[in-house]
């Protein structure tokens, strides 16, 4: 996940029910049904369990290795390190005797036909102002504020967005917790004034809550926050940073290029410009409000306050490449649906002399798709539907690789019949962050639960609210390679990883996620602070998954 954008649906999101369980408290509906206990896993019917068992750390090692070592430089976008991967995905899919989906070109190499081309836009030499108007019956009052001042529009492509203000307080939207900012609020077609962070309380301090909403790199703990804006209309997000806005916004390296897909209109988030409390306190003195009483205070327009982002920067034609691949079904019919897995190769690449490995973010999610891959070739009776296997350029830029392939699809999407997706799964939960699940959750006899769990042994799977199909899969899965799980149903719409724009296409998806740890998007991110024999557990839960989706 790049600095500047937010990994979001790869956010364990942790069900809160209002407190841990007390005398006479009735669980959530539907609760029970969405812990699975791992029990004793009974032998799976061979070739299956076969090929479930050729699915070893040992490999998944190496190619971890390879991922994240210093000679790929981190696999950022536009750098040699990401093309290095997608020719050594390419060349395993090859080797293991995974054809490619497309048919052309077939001139320039054995391995041209398993790259999926993705133009795009590159932005540099970025320059721009926040321009605010406020009129108070006659009075008028104009002021700029440059980019790198006291405002950073990072990296917009070139553009002018005028609009009326409304203030969003926090603009946050969690139903699970009760919270609605945007409630009453018409924000279409407006500039909507965020605060950083997130309201008081132990409710929104827990680990997935903050990494999501008050992360410490800008860019993290904003997207969310952006993508309910854009989910909404807004035409723009004035992110509210606090008072170290120079150290802790400014002074950071700013990226030397950012990247877009081809223009359209009606798929581009709002610009979003990170504000410093100066002219924050400017906008909210039109509703009579200030930074301390804004934390408290009810959202509501900003009356007679206009606002005008101007970006601008050199704009150059570029490209990156996905990679796909593609096991044909069994069934003369059923082999025109297609279970689609994906993972991303890119990370965040370089800064100076600084590398960022990506060893978990995500050569593990790569790593496992490509031993995933291996397992289904050796099959000697394929599943009955078709199988595709994608490797995404760009997640960390704004999901770009999967954001291109839903809108210009290599296999219809109509006759996709679900999307599974594998990001950073080489980390466990803790004891206590299990304990808290359950707690929260209020499963009768919890206790026998979480005695019965071991934290490596433990997943939660996202998935759409009303997917029975996966449910069913996953319940499956579970126990076959003895993970217990948690069915976390949510909203992927918003995810922060690959799945996000195939749930927007509806696309029923779900997301294998294992869990943040301190090195996350830092160059402590390397193959030796990760366990592979995770990373194989992950894979053997993803395959068995899969499996029972094409075979069904």
């Amino acid at each position: 996940m790049r600095k500047l954008m937010v990994p979001l649906g790869l956010l364990v999101a942790v069900s809160v029910a209002g407190g841990a369980a007390g005398q006479g408290m009735k669980p959530a509906a539907g609760v029970v049904d969405d812990f699975v206990s791992a029990g004793s896993p009974a032998p799976l019917p061979e070739p299956l369990g076969s090929a479930l068992a050729e699915i070893k750390a040992e490999a998944l090692a190496v190619h971890i290795a390879f991922l994240a070592s210093p000679a790929l430089e981190g696999r950022g976008l536009g750098e040699r390190g990401l093309d290095a991967a997608a020719e050594y995905a390419a060349s395993s899919l090859a080797l293991a005797g995974v054809p490619p989906l497309a048919d052309a070109p077939k001139e320039g190499g054995a391995l041209t036909r398993y790259f999926h081309p993705v133009p795009l836009r590159e932005i540099s030499g970025f320059t721009g102002e926040l321009a605010i108007e406020t009129r108070r019956g006659d009075e008028v009052r104009r002021r700029s504020f440059a980019s790198g001042v006291d405002c950073l529009l990072p990296g917009l492509p070139p553009q002018s967005v005028t609009a009326p203000v409304v203030f969003a307080g926090y603009g946050i939207r969690e139903e699970k917790l009760g919270r609605d900012d945007y409630a009453g609020l018409d924000v279409r077609g407006k500039a909507v004034l965020v605060l950083r962070g997130v309201p008081a309380g132990d409710a929104w301090r827990k680990p997935a809550l903050v990494a999501r909403y008050d992360a410490g790199e800008p860019g993290d703990r904003w997207e969310a926050k952006r993508e309910t804006a854009r989910a909404l209309g807004a035409a723009a997000v004035l992110a509210v940073e606090g008072e170290d806005f120079a150290k802790d916004v400014v002074a950071r390296d700013p990226p030397a290029a950012r990247f877009f897909l081809p223009f359209d209109a009606g798929d581009e988030a709002p610009p979003l410009a990170h504000v410093s409390p100066v002219p924050a306190r400017m906008l909210l003195a039109a509703a009579g409000l200030d930074l301390a009483s804004g934390r408290g205070a009810k959202p509501c327009a900003l009356p007679g306050v206009t606002v005008t982002l101007r970006g601008s920067g050199s704009e150059r034609l570029a490209a990156s490449r996905n990679v796909i691949a593609v096991l044909a079904g069994s069934d003369p019919k059923l082999r025109e649906e297609a279970v689609i897995l994906g993972a991303h190769l890119d990370h965040l690449g370089r800064s100076g002399d600084v590398i960022y490995p990506g060893a978990d973010d995500d050569a593990s999610g790569v790593s496992a798709l490509l031993e995933i891959a291996s397992a289904f070739a050796r099959l000697p009776d394929r599943p009955k539907r078709t199988v595709v296997f994608a490797f995404w350029t760009g997640e960390e830029d704004g999901k770009l690789g999967s954001r291109y392939y839903v809108r210009h699809p290599l296999w219809p999407l109509a006759r996709t019949t679900a999307y599974v997706n594998l990001d950073m799964i080489a980390h466990p939960w803790l004891p206590e962050e299990i304990r808290k699940l359950v707690a929260d959750t209020r499963l009768p006899d919890g206790d026998a639960f979480f005695s019965g769990v071991k934290p490596a042994d433990f997943a939660e799977p996202g998935l759409p609210v009303d997917a029975p199909d996966l449910a069913a899969a996953l319940r499956w899965a579970g126990p076959a390679t003895g993970m217990a799980l948690h069915l976390d149903r949510c909203d992927g719409t918003r995810g922060g990883s690959d799945y996000r724009y195939f749930a927007r296409a509806r696309v029923p998806w779900i997301r294998f996620f294992g869990n943040f740890f301190p090195a996350y998007h830092e160059k402590g991110d390397t193959p030796g602070n990760l366990d592979p024999a995770q990373v194989q557990r992950m894979a053997r839960l993803a395959f068995a998954t899969a499996w029972r989706l094409a075979e069904r």
